[in-house]
């Protein structure tokens, strides 16, 4: 396995799992496969641009994915934002999500003092996930998702880098 950043030259390969991870876990992105769809070639590639989202590979095959940015504002760039997270579910619970992980947050270690991401409260294999990988809950943000008639719970997460 390989795991690097992807650069605009990926976006055909970003693009594809994407989509497959919007359409697959809807609940678990803020974002919808109806939107994302129907973006043009372009938004895909300058995605690409805006942050640094990292790949995973088997052979050549991009199997996971994972976003990550600094954010702006001067009072807030000793924070980073974990998003977009997914692994192809075949390549599921053999340790590729957790390389992919760990690779983001060795970057992140060099940029910012802490990072934050939210999870859908009912996606209890991932609230463990990041559990394991250091992150804390710190709230929970009722209803900040729906679907149809249904709504979601995102916990908020972080994962102090630098406690001092």
């Amino acid at each position: 396995m390989k795991i690097r950043i992807l650069t605009a030259d990926d976006w055909v390969i970003w693009k594809k799992i994407r989509l497959e991870a919007l359409q697959n876990s809807p609940e678990n992105f803020g974002s919808s496969i109806e939107e994302e769809c129907n973006w043009p070639d372009l938004e895909f590639q300058n995605g690409l641009n805006k942050s640094h989202v990292f790949g995973a590979f088997v052979e050549e095959t991009l199997v996971a994915c994972a976003g990550f940015y600094v954010l702006n504002f001067i009072k807030m760039q000793h924070r980073g934002v974990i998003w977009g997270m997914y692994t192809c579910p075949e390549y599921r619970h053999q340790g590729v999500a957790s390389a992919l992980m760990e690779a983001v947050i060795d970057n992140a270690r060099t940029k910012v003092l802490q990072l934050h991401l939210t999870c859908v409260t009912s996606n209890l294999n991932a609230v463990e996930f990041y559990q394991k990988k250091g992150f804390k809950i710190y709230g929970t943000e009722p209803r900040a998702l729906k679907i149809d008639n249904t709504f979601f719970d995102e916990h908020l997460m972080v994962l102090v880098l630098n406690p001092s």
